[in-house]
């Protein structure tokens, strides 16, 4: 893997750098999923989520806890669309990066 070095202005997010070179790669077909999710510094199931989006009702944005019980149903739903891989050990890890 060749190894890609970026100045960016001081108020740019080097972690949303990463994100938009990883989806642009990962949407041209350029990175396979664990590639672009590296580049992204994510798991595979994460920057799936991420590159999906989260679905609306499931976590209100700007807030830790929902407002609404959660829908066990369509989440087990959305994972199993997904196809998750990790462990849980892996899942939990990526919470807050």
């Amino acid at each position: 893997m060749e190894t890609l070095t970026v100045r960016l202005p001081d108020d740019a997010d080097p972690a949303e750098a990463c994100w938009e070179m990883a989806r642009a790669l990962y949407e041209k077909g350029s990175l396979s999923l664990k590639q672009a999710a590296s580049l992204a510094e994510l798991a595979p199931t994460y920057f799936k989520i991420k590159l999906a989006g989260m679905p609306a009702g499931i976590i209100p944005q700007g807030t830790r806890f929902p407002e609404q019980p959660t829908d066990l149903k369509r989440i087990r739903e959305i994972a199993k669309e997904m196809d998750i891989q990790e462990s849980w050990e892996e899942l939990v890890a990526q919470i807050g990066k």
